[in-house]
């Protein structure tokens, strides 16, 4: 989920307002992917916490993971890979009438650069339609036999495959115009990811939620081993140490928050779940 230093961006999704080559009823949207369904945390006791929320979010910017440069993607000449993305998703304007065409010509060119973003844009596709020319153009261009409804079988697989494939040179500067409409602060986030990101961009997904929905872990108190008294020897922690400094997040606090922010060894963290 997106967020900023203090939060992972997130907004809610206004209904699409596109025209489509079909006339076909919407379907759903497919949802995004959320992490692995864990059992609902147990309240915590009212007995001291090893993080307590802070009601003053830190402004420190959050660290990312670094992921390996993908390897460049070769198209033919006189064939425009951002072209055709814009084309396809013109972000959150109208989507064009010749999409089908427009498919034809990247599987046709065999543009694998477009595999990742037609895995987004997937989710957003306004139709029956225009979602299955979707599914139909990654399943020729990716040989995978996904369902189009599948999305996070194809998100698994971009996931797998990030750091072979390079989206086209636009597509930051698309993703940051297409999410600003969902909310402005997301292009704010997202506009310098081309040149500073160390995580692949094309992993970088919307949440499906309000902006601050689900409010960070900002700062939170910490205590002693000795004095977490509350915890269980099997209770799962998130563990993070640096420069000679250790913190443990547990997993039953962490979980109604999904993110922490805060300071360890001096360096500012973002730790998601």
């Amino acid at each position: 989920m997106l967020k900023t230093a203090a939060s992972l961006f997130a907004a809610t999704l206004a209904l699409l307002a596109v025209a489509c080559a079909s006339d076909a009823p919407a379907s759903p949207t497919p949802q995004p992917i959320t992490p692995t369904a864990q059992p609902s945390p147990s309240p915590v006791p009212d007995t001291p916490t090893a993080v307590a929320t802070s009601e003053v979010e830190p402004t420190q910017t959050p660290v990312a993971t670094a992921t390996p440069a993908p390897t460049a993607t070769s198209v033919p000449e006189g064939y425009d890979s951002n072209a055709a993305m814009y084309e396809i998703f013109p972000a959150f304007s109208i989507v064009r009438p010749n999409l089908e065409d427009t498919l034809d010509e990247v599987v046709e060119q065999n543009d694998q650069s477009l595999a990742p973003f037609l895995v987004e844009v997937l989710r957003f596709m306004p139709s029956r339609r225009s979602a299955e020319l979707i599914g139909q153009a990654l399943r020729d261009l990716t040989g995978q036999p996904f369902a189009t409804e599948d999305w996070e079988s194809w998100m698994d697989w971009a996931g797998r495959n990030g750091d072979r494939i390079e989206p086209p040179s636009q597509y930051v500067a698309w993703k940051a115009k297409t999410y600003s409409a969902i909310d402005p602060r997301m292009g704010i986030f997202l506009r310098p990811a081309s040149e500073f990101s160390r995580i692949n961009p094309t992993e970088i997904v919307w949440g499906g939620v309000l902006t601050d929905g689900i409010p960070p872990l900002g700062s939170p108190r910490a205590l002693s081993p000795q004095e977490a008294d509350y915890m269980q020897p099997d209770d799962r922690v998130f563990g993070v140490s640096i420069n000679g400094e250790k913190k443990a997040y547990p997993l039953r606090v962490v979980n109604a928050h999904e993110m922490v922010n805060d300071t360890v060894g001096g360096e500012p963290i973002s730790l998601m779940w």
